[in-house]
């Protein structure tokens, strides 16, 4: 059963659009690189210290931009599992895009502290990890935007899209059957006329 459902999830993973695939891609980069190493170098007493998302002065930070990742994923992931629809279609793109900013800001924040403390420290340097999580969470960010665009697009063309227009246009079945009449020949054009000149009297 276990390996029915997992088969089930893939093909419905592989009939995601392209935009969502990439937003859940850099959801899950943004993941990992929390728990990839952000800082690292030597401390004072010459200790050679490496820090994750999850620990040093960030820790909190790195903790929200995990749950926000999280949550982007746990949108898309449960409802392919036969789980329910955690959020509604019509708010979907808007909750995403939100938590897209919010984890791009906060990780931008962290960025912003990292960078001051190795001012500080000379001997301490910002690692590869918090910027896989700034590119996984721009990247969803970008998408998620795009999709709350594209979803506004298809808002406005069903306000404006008559149900008539879909609808086939009936025909016979003697108008199927008969074939169709050739046009008829266009007329001759008119002749030139001609003008005679009346006799003078």
């Amino acid at each position: 059963m276990l390996a029915n459902v997992s088969s089930t999830f893939l093909r419905r993973l592989k009939a995601l659009e392209t935009e969502e695939q990439i937003l859940n891609v850099g959801a899950c980069a943004a993941m990992i690189g929390v728990f990839l190493p952000w800082i690292g170098g030597e401390m004072l007493g010459g200790n050679s210290l490496t820090y994750s998302g999850l620990g040093f002065y960030t820790s909190f930070i790195g903790l929200f931009v995990l749950l926000c990742q999280l949550a982007i994923l746990l949108i898309t992931a449960i409802p392919l599992t036969g789980g329910p629809v955690l959020v509604r279609k019509q708010y979907r793109e808007y909750v995403r895009l939100f938590l897209g900013v919010l984890a791009t800001v906060l990780v931008l924040a962290a960025l912003s502290v990292l960078t001051k403390v190795t001012f500080e420290f000379s001997r301490m340097e910002v690692r590869f990890g918090i910027y896989v999580s700034l590119i996984g969470s721009l990247v969803v960010l970008l998408y998620a935007f795009l999709r709350v665009q594209e979803q506004r697009r298809n808002q406005v063309e069903e306000l404006f899209h008559h149900p008539y227009d879909d609808a086939p246009v009936a025909v016979s079945k003697d108008q199927q059957e008969l074939p169709l009449k050739p046009l008829p020949p266009p007329p001759p054009p008119p002749l030139p006329e001609e003008h005679r000149l009346l006799p003078r009297e």
